[in-house]
C-alpha cells in the first residue's frame, strides 16, 4: 500500500502536461529570478532558472500581470526545477493571458522610398558601361 504522499506524487506525474516556452518570474523573499516555463500541468511545471533554489523552497511564480501561483520546488537538475502547485492550476488561464505581440517599430529606410529609387534609376540609366564600372568600383569585381 502506497503512502498518501506517494499517491499524490504519482497523480501529479500523470497530470496532462502542456509543452511551451513561457517567460515568468520566480519570487523568493526579496529576490526575483526571470525564468522560462518549459512545460506546465494543473499540478506543476518544469522551470528553467539561472538562480538555484533548494528542494522544499516555497516560491511565487508570476506568469503574467494576472497570474501568480504559489509553488514548491520538488526537484532540481542543473538549471531545471520541478515545482508543484499548492492549488490546482487552470491551464485555460494561459490562453487569456497570452502576451500581445509588440508593435512594429521598424521604419522603412529612405533609400527604399520610391522617389529616391526613381532618382537613382534615372541616374544609372544615363551612365555608360564604363561610367557604371567606375561608379561601382570596389563593390563589383570583373
Amino acid at each position: 500500500m502506497q503512502s498518501k504522499a506517494a499517491l499524490k506524487i504519482e497523480e501529479e506525474r500523470r497530470a496532462q502536461r502542456q509543452s511551451l516556452i513561457w517567460k515568468g518570474v520566480l519570487h523568493h523573499e526579496n529576490e526575483r529570478a526571470e525564468v522560462r516555463v518549459r512545460n506546465i500541468s494543473a499540478t506543476g511545471a518544469l522551470i528553467e532558472s539561472p538562480a538555484p533554489f533548494p528542494v522544499g523552497t516555497q516560491l511565487l511564480l508570476k506568469l503574467s500581470e494576472t497570474i501568480s501561483i504559489q509553488v514548491t520546488v520538488e526537484w532540481t537538475a542543473g538549471e531545471h526545477l520541478g515545482v508543484s502547485f499548492q492549488d490546482a492550476f487552470d491551464l485555460a488561464l494561459l490562453v487569456q493571458a497570452r502576451p500581445v505581440a509588440a508593435q512594429a517599430t521598424w521604419a522603412r529606410p529612405a533609400y527604399l522610398d520610391s522617389a529616391v529609387q526613381a532618382a537613382w534609376e534615372r541616374r544609372l540609366r544615363r551612365l555608360s558601361a564604363a561610367q557604371l564600372r567606375d561608379e561601382f568600383k570596389g563593390y563589383i569585381t570583373d
